[in-house]
């Protein structure tokens, strides 16, 4: 059909030279900056996933939501393997709920995209951790603080970036 594009179509050599470049500048902040912590890493990497939806589109920052979670803990910067696939689908809702909204409003109010995505994705990885990750393993008082509000702050502050 005319007009009808697949997913391979828009998988071009560009498309993966750019989303591989932005993940790239994801990995350099969280390796990089691994002794700083949350407070500077969170919003750098929540920049680089508004990013790549600017840049690229929405599958590139989706693409890399859901490996910079998987590669910090290879790297040892997310110690709680539990933890990681509710990261990689706060990340996912946080670049989905970002487009969706960014498209549906005007240039002038895309700071309210960045408003909703982030407490989209605020709740549900504070909801994850507190309510449905502890039905399984005993998390660390820490990662649970670590979970909540500080998500909040360090979305609405890459999104803003």
């Amino acid at each position: 059909m005319k007009g009808d594009v697949k997913l391979r179509d828009k998988i071009t050599t560009e498309f993966i030279a750019k989303t591989a470049m932005l993940l790239a500048i994801a990995l350099v902040f969280q390796i990089g900056l691994k002794g700083i912590g949350q407070p500077l890493v969170g919003p750098l990497v929540n920049f680089v996933l508004i990013m790549s939806v600017y840049l690229v589109g929405t599958l590139s920052g989706l693409i890399v939501g859901f490996l910079t979670p998987l590669i910090a803990f290879f790297f040892g910067i997310t110690p709680f393997l539990p933890i990681v696939p509710f990261i990689m689908i706060g990340n996912g809702l946080y670049v989905l709920f970002f487009k969706f909204f960014k498209d549906r409003l005007n240039s002038s109010k895309e700071i309210i995209s960045i408003i909703i995505s982030s407490i989209i994705k605020y709740l549900f990885l504070a909801i994850s951790v507190r309510y449905i990750v502890v039905l399984f393993v005993q998390i660390p008082p820490k990662v649970v603080a670590a979970f909540s509000i500080p998500q909040l702050y360090t979305a609405l502050i890459g999104g803003i970036l």
